[in-house]
């Protein structure tokens, strides 16, 4: 088995292990069913003024099997932008980009799929907070129970800088266990976020395209790294096990395209369409 046949095997493994303590009447063959592997990969991204992909960049690309990135490279090469308009007049142009791939066993083939991409830049805590976001209080009966996992945010801020409403978008957890036991953990880990959230404070733009709005929409993703585990980096298989999405009642775009998980742990992001907008399904 090639090696990275066995890290993806070995991911998907220690989750379904991880069974015995969250749901112990679910088999480990079911489980293997259900959990998926999935890695977090960046670069850039070129386009034409026509819209069409020129070229790309993946950062991670040493890692990935040949196999794997001619998949990617067939989709990727597929996309279609809406064209970026400067002074009115389309023109190329490049952004960074987080892709998340998913893969997942069938017999003895893995089926990859990109699951979703964000296009634009990481804000700095220097430029976008007012003094640092306080991480929330790891909840006890998680912690105690091995359950790890990540809360995506999406804050309202207002021009005072205050949170004026949040919402838990999407949380995956690192572990298995029945449908009551895994709403009941989403539940906790998404309270633990979102009452943490409701206190941050951020500097509102004084100037360019928001100074103007009533408020600004910003994505936060908080990690709950259970005992024994380790934090998701770009380039690792990680399994997990996604939670359904929710509606932000204040976006007024659509954000179909964009995956509430393509986005690294510990940065801050905008939550508006990106530099560049997908006009075609992400996996072809």
């Amino acid at each position: 088995m090639n090696t990275w046949a066995r890290r993806l095997g070995l991911a998907i493994a220690l989750l379904a292990g991880a069974v015995g303590n969250a749901g112990a009447q679910t088999s480990r063959a079911e489980v293997r069913k259900q959990v998926e592997a999935s890695m977090l990969i960046t670069g850039t991204i070129d386009i034409d003024e026509k819209g069409n992909v020129t070229t790309y960049r993946i950062e991670q690309a040493n890692v990935l099997p040949k196999a794997m990135l001619d998949v990617v490279d067939r989709r990727v090469r597929g996309w279609s932008f809406e064209p970026v308009l400067v002074d009115g007049k389309a023109k190329p142009a490049r952004s960074p980009m987080q892709m998340r791939l998913v893969t997942k066993q069938e017999g003895p083939n893995y089926l990859l799929r990109i699951s979703g991409v964000t296009f634009g830049r990481v804000e700095g805590e220097e430029s976008l907070v007012r003094g640092k976001l306080r991480p929330p209080r790891y909840p006890e009966a998680a912690a105690y129970g091995g359950v790890g996992g990540t809360v995506y945010l999406v804050l309202q801020v207002g021009r005072d800088g205050a949170v004026q409403d949040v919402v838990a978008e999407q949380v995956n957890l690192r572990v298995v266990g029945s449908a009551s036991e895994m709403a009941t953990y989403r539940d906790l880990l998404a309270r633990a976020a979102t009452g943490t959230a409701r206190k941050w404070l951020f500097n509102f733009p004084a100037q360019g395209e928001d100074a103007d709005e009533p408020f600004i929409s910003v994505r936060v993703p908080v990690d709950f790294i259970a005992p024994n585990a380790r934090e998701e980096k770009a380039g690792e298989w990680h399994a997990y096990v996604p939670g359904p999405r929710q509606p932000i009642p204040w976006r007024d775009w659509n954000a179909d395209l964009q995956s509430p998980d393509a986005i690294a742990s510990g940065g801050i992001y905008r939550d508006r369409p990106g530099d560049l907008r997908l006009v075609s399904g992400t996996d072809g």
